[in-house]
């Protein structure tokens, strides 16, 4: 196994110790000793990965969130994505609490904003080519950072809230309130560049 590797194995180890100790106790509670004894990994090894356990939150979430958008099938089914980060955080709950309780806007942008921005610029991307359209790329940088600080601000409310509407309910609602909005906007920017 080569050195990258073993190391994206170890910090998903202490992803899942973290995780665990997640179901059982709040995060203020949890410490690093804690996180050594499930993985019975040394602490200049946690200490090698991470600054602290907020930081092990941040990667963890990003990781698996991360990893789940970039199996995206395409802008078609750019809900879907949407979809699962919802369906992450009901499947675990506790980390969602904890990352809403624990990180500030600039951390939670750096775990969200940030790759659905690359994501979606992905989507804008693949519908300026199926659509043949010309949109600069002031344009398109604003569109992406636009519609991904509602989504992020969408997912912060619902963690806020305790996660009251199912994903399903979530994806459902973007579903109906967002179909085909991006399209408009990219065609709406084509237009102005040909005037």
């Amino acid at each position: 196994m080569k050195n990258k590797e073993i190391s994206l194995n170890t910090k998903r180890e202490f992803a899942r110790a973290l995780k665990k100790l997640l179901k059982k106790e709040p995060l203020n509670k949890i410490t690093v000793c804690e996180l050594l004894t499930l993985t019975n990994k040394s602490r200049p090894t946690f200490y090698y990965h991470f600054r602290d356990v907020p930081d092990l939150i941040k990667w963890t979430v990003q990781d698996e969130i991360i990893n789940l958008l970039e199996q995206s099938k395409g802008y078609e089914k750019w809900y879907d994505d949407l979809y699962q980060i919802f369906q992450y955080f009901s499947v675990n709950p506790t980390l969602g609490r904890a990352i809403y309780e624990n990180l500030d806007i600039k951390q939670f942008n750096a775990i969200f904003r940030e790759p659905q921005n690359r994501i979606l610029l992905g989507y804008i991307d693949e519908v300026i080519s199926k659509e043949k359209l010309h949109v600069s790329q002031k344009d398109r940088d604003f569109i992406a950072h636009f519609f991904t600080g509602g989504f992020t601000e969408i997912i912060i409310d619902w963690l806020n809230n305790g996660q009251k509407e199912t994903p399903e309910e979530m994806r459902d609602m973007f579903r109906r309130t967002q179909k085909d909005v991006i399209v408009h906007c990219l065609k709406m920017a084509d237009q102005s560049h040909k005037s």
